[in-house]
């Protein structure tokens, strides 16, 4: 069973991607027992993503950009540097039983051609590992009883419905415990959205001095967005992951960094249920 939704989630920001503020779903109101049903569909969906052998090749497209100083959005010109990381990768993972493993080949670095069998991730900004059982660190089993959770009403994902919960620690949060929200397809209760809550991975001592240089009022609003798009037996593949960090004061938000991943071109040989006795 997997107990590290770090290595589940894969999100291994680095220390100044931190905090951010919720943003409000869509209000609905609650029928009394949605929740409990969700939770329950949701934890077979996981048990069933945890039992997968997995054997998946797809391209990875990362642009990365980090911006000193940090840009005002929704503003024109503005000045400073920005730095600037494309990678484009085939990248490989293999599941079976407790053993996984991931490959790259880095196909182009900053626009130009290259081919480097096991390459290693390039990204200056994060790193990431095993995304695709990023739903198992908030809704499995195991996690469930960690958590408490919230239903926030409805919303649409790729023009379909979904149920969108919310997960918070359920006292003080032990170490290596994730939460955010979750958007749930409503038709067969598959995970096709999160949003992590920053406060459960990173450190905030970076976002603040972030802050502070940007002003003494400026708050973090920092997002990690990633959408499940791609399906093969029932079971959701990334398509795409954003980080966005920005920070929010009385002189307008600023953006310190941006990041954007792009899964597609997937190949699928092995989408199974392990058989265990």
């Amino acid at each position: 069973m997997f107990k590290d939704p770090k290595i589940i989630a894969g999100l291994g920001l680095l220390l100044f991607l931190l905090l951010r503020a919720p943003v409000p779903a869509k209000q609905t109101v609650q029928p009394a027992d949605q929740l409990p049903r969700i939770l329950e569909k949701t934890r077979a969906y996981c048990d069933r993503l945890e039992r997968m052998s997995l054997y998946f090749v797809c391209r990875e497209q990362i642009d990365e950009r980090q911006f000193d100083p940090p840009i005002k959005l929704f503003s024109l010109g503005g000045s400073g540097r920005t730095t600037r990381v494309a990678l484009e990768y085939d990248y490989q993972l293999v599941r079976k039983g407790d053993s996984i493993e991931e490959k790259r080949v880095l196909l182009k670095e900053n626009g130009r051609p290259r081919h480097e069998p096991d390459a290693p991730l390039k990204t200056k900004l994060y790193k990431h590992r095993y995304l695709v059982f990023g739903p198992l660190g908030l809704l499995s089993e195991y996690w469930q009883s960690r958590h408490v959770y919230r239903y926030l009403g409805e919303d649409q994902v790729d023009k379909e419905k979904a149920f969108v919960i919310e997960a918070q620690p359920s006292g003080s949060p032990e170490p290596n415990l994730l939460y955010g929200k979750v958007w749930v397809r409503e038709k067969d209760f598959a995970i096709v959205k999160i949003e992590w809550d920053q406060r459960s991975i990173s450190d905030l001592e970076a976002v603040r001095r972030m802050a502070r240089s940007i002003g003494h009022d400026a708050t973090p609003r920092i997002s990690i967005v990633g959408v499940y798009g791609v399906e093969k037996n029932g079971i959701r593949f990334l398509s795409e992951l954003t980080v966005h960090e920005d920070y929010d004061s009385r002189m307008g938000i600023h953006r310190a960094s941006q990041t954007e991943i792009r899964y597609g071109d997937y190949k699928f040989f092995v989408v199974e249920t392990e058989v265990r006795y």
